[in-house]
């Protein structure tokens, strides 16, 4: 029975690439949103410092769900769609242009390289252009999207980019290297964004953890606002 799903499931997303990838993704965000909001909740539940009165008053934020929800659908799923498929359209080409530019300064007349070992070249050069092409930008275009979904003004949107980015970035880069790397390799292309959608719910979760509760950002104080408006 599982596997009838699982082929079912592979045939409709084949058919229908961009629609299923923007379904998954706008489900899973929320997903990931609510849980991370259940996480924080439960720390702050944890936390004895917190007055029994406030821990009973938590209920989901339906908006913020709404809001990352229509980033993964609008946004999330037809980025990694679009990317995924042009990864598997261009590297391969490249690499194998690269190597033939080397064989003719070599003055062979190709260089001799195994099917096998060919893929795993893919693998990594799809990894190398997922975490320094496509990372920086869609990672930014997180946190201005979902800030500016969210209502918060442009210079502060910006403030919280500047302040989240790294951070962020260096989590992303060692989280999600050894998965793409598994997911480039033996994963088919028409299945490696449900990959990663999968693992999605998690990163989601903490990706609005970052954005909602956890940010580097401290917006300045009233009086800093109206001292520096003064002068």
């Amino acid at each position: 029975m599982p596997a009838r799903v699982f082929a079912a499931y592979s045939r409709f997303v084949k058919r229908n690439p961009l629609g299923s990838q923007c379904l998954v993704a706008g489900l899973l965000w929320s997903a990931g949103d609510v849980l991370s909001q259940k996480i924080t909740h439960a720390s702050l539940q944890a936390d004895t410092s917190q007055h029994p009165e406030q821990q009973a008053k938590h209920s989901i934020d339906w908006k913020r769900v709404a809001t990352m929800s229509s980033y993964g659908f609008f946004i999330a799923g037809p980025l990694y769609t679009v990317w995924y498929k042009s990864l598997d359209r261009f590297v391969e080409p490249l690499l194998t242009a690269g190597l033939k530019k080397i064989a003719k300064r070599t003055g062979e007349s190709m260089i001799s390289i195994s099917k096998r070992r060919m893929m795993w070249n893919v693998a990594i050069a799809k990894v190398a252009a997922d975490n320094f092409i496509f990372e920086p930008p869609y990672l930014s275009l997180f946190f201005l999207s979902t800030h500016t979904l969210s209502g918060t003004p442009v210079r502060e949107s910006l403030a919280h980019l500047k302040a989240d980015f790294w951070p962020t970035y260096v989590t992303d880069v060692l989280l999600w290297t050894p998965i793409q790397f598994f997911n480039f390799r033996f994963v088919p292309v028409h299945l490696q964004p449900q990959l990663v959608n999968l693992v999605n719910v998690g990163w989601n979760a903490f990706l609005s953890y970052v954005k909602h509760e956890g940010s580097h950002y401290h917006a300045p104080a009233v009086a800093e606002i109206m001292s520096s408006e003064k002068q």
